[in-house]
């Protein structure tokens, strides 16, 4: 199976995600998918499951 890694710049998504224009609610959306997608990249980084780091 292709994997694909991503390595995002925090402050620059941030940025981005404040900047949009976009609503209260959609800002809160967008930042909760980039942080879930941030854990699950560092999971895989350190090979760790959530109970194991």
């Amino acid at each position: 199976m292709t994997q694909v890694h991503f390595t995002f710049e925090s402050e620059e998504i941030q940025a981005i995600i404040n900047e949009s224009g976009a609503n209260d609610t959609a800002k809160t959306l967008m930042t909760i998918m980039f942080n879930q997608l941030m854990e699950e990249q560092r999971n895989q980084y350190i090979q760790a499951n959530a109970y194991e780091r």
